[in-house]
C-alpha cells in the first residue's frame, strides 16, 4: 500500500508541479537517500573494499613477505598456488559445501514449513528455539560437538554402558564428521530464510490448487515449492558461502586429514607466505562469485520448473 500511494503521489506531483520544481524535488530526494545510506557506504569501504584492495595488491606481488611495497606486479603467487593439489582442494571444499547445503535444505524445509503453518503464538516459540544456538559461542558449540561425538566421547560411552554397541558408533577426525558438524552449525542460516518466505505464502493460492483438483503432493510441487524459491535461494547462498570458507570446524572436528579444506590452506599460508595466501583467497573469492552468479541466474530467475 505504501509503495502504491507513493507512486500515485509522484504522478500527481509531476502533473501539478512545474517541471523545474519537480526535478529539484527529485534531486533533493536522491541526496536525502544518499545521506541516509552514507554510514553503511563508509563502513563497507573501510572494512570491505580497502581490505580487498590490499589483498589484490598483495596477490599480484605489490608487497613482499615483510609487508613492504615492491614497486612491481607479477603472477608468480598465482602460479605457485594453482597446482593440481589446490585444484583438488577446491573440488573437495565445494563438494563438502554442496553436501552441507543440501542436507541443511532437506532438514530445514519440513521444519520451516511446519512452523509457518502454526498459529502465531506457537510459531514465535519455535522460531525462538531455532535462534537459541546463536546465543552461545560458535567455538564453544564446536568443542561440545567434538566432546559428545568423539570415539571416546560421552555418547559412545553411554551407548556402550547400556549395551547398545561394543565399539564406537560416532566418530570424529574424518570428512563425514566435518559434514554433519557443519550441517548442524549452519542449519539456522537455512531454516530462518525459508521460514520467513513460507510464512508469507498466500493461502488462497494453495486453496485454489486444492479446489482445482490437485492433491497435496502436486500442490506442493507446483505451487508451494516454486513460490518458496526466494527463501531457498537466500538460505542456500548463505550456507554454501559460509561452508566454503569454514576454518574452525574442519580444524577442530576434522582431525589431521579431514581438516585440510580451502580455509585451512589459506590460514596455513597467511603467516609464512602471505602473498600465496592472498592469491589463494582471491581465487576463492572469484570462484565463489562465479558459482553464486550462476546459481542466481539458473534458480533465481528461472525458478523451479517441476
Amino acid at each position: 500500500m505504501g509503495t502504491g500511494r507513493t507512486g500515485t503521489l509522484q504522478r500527481f506531483l509531476r502533473v501539478v508541479a512545474p517541471r523545474g520544481r519537480w526535478q529539484r524535488l527529485e534531486v533533493r530526494d536522491r541526496l536525502w537517500d544518499l545521506t541516509l545510506s552514507l554510514p553503511l557506504i563508509v563502513f563497507l569501504i573501510v572494512f570491505f573494499v580497502l581490505p580487498l584492495v590490499f589483498v589484490v595488491v598483495f596477490a599480484f606481488g605489490g608487497y613482499d613477505a615483510t609487508y613492504r611495497p615492491t614497486g612491481r606486479f607479477h603472477l608468480q603467487y598465482f602460479a605457485d598456488v594453482w597446482s593440481p593439489a589446490i585444484r583438488t582442494l577446491f573440488i573437495r571444499t565445494a563438494f563438502v559445501a554442496s553436501v552441507v547445503t543440501g542436507l541443511s535444505f532437506i532438514l530445514s524445509y519440513p521444519a520451516a514449513y511446519y512452523i509457518a503453518q502454526l498459529p502465531r503464538h506457537r510459531r514465535e516459540f519455535l522460531v525462538l528455539l531455532l535462534v537459541i544456538p546463536f546465543w552461545t559461542s560458535f567455538l564453544l558449540r564446536t568443542y561440545a560437538l567434538r566432546t559428545l561425538f568423539d570415539s571416546d566421547g560421552l555418547l559412545n560411552v553411554m551407548l556402550q554402558a547400556i549395551g547398545v554397541s561394543q565399539g564406537a558408533v560416532f566418530e570424529t577426525g574424518n570428512l563425514n564428521s566435518v559434514i554433519w558438524a557443519e550441517t548442524y552449525t549452519f542449519l539456522p542460516f537455512m531454516a530462518l530464510p525459508l521460514y520467513a518466505n513460507l510464512e508469507k505464502l498466500s493461502r488462497s493460492m494453495i486453496e485454489a490448487s486444492y479446489i482445482l483438483g490437485a492433491g497435496r503432493i502436486r500442490t506442493f510441487l507446483r505451487v508451494i515449492l516454486p513460490l518458496s524459491v526466494p527463501g531457498i535461494l537466500a538460505g542456500s547462498l548463505l550456507v554454501f558461502i559460509i561452508a566454503m570458507g569454514e576454518l574452525v570446524i574442519p580444524f577442530l572436528v576434522g582431525g589431521v586429514e579431514a581438516q585440510f579444506l580451502l580455509g585451512n590452506a589459506i590460514y596455513e599460508r597467511a603467516g609464512q607466505l602471505p602473498g600465496q595466501a592472498s592469491a589463494l583467497g582471491l581465487l576463492f573469492f572469484v570462484v565463489v562469485l562465479v558459482i553464486t552468479y550462476a546459481y542466481v541466474r539458473v534458480v533465481g530467475r528461472g525458478g523451479l520448473q517441476l
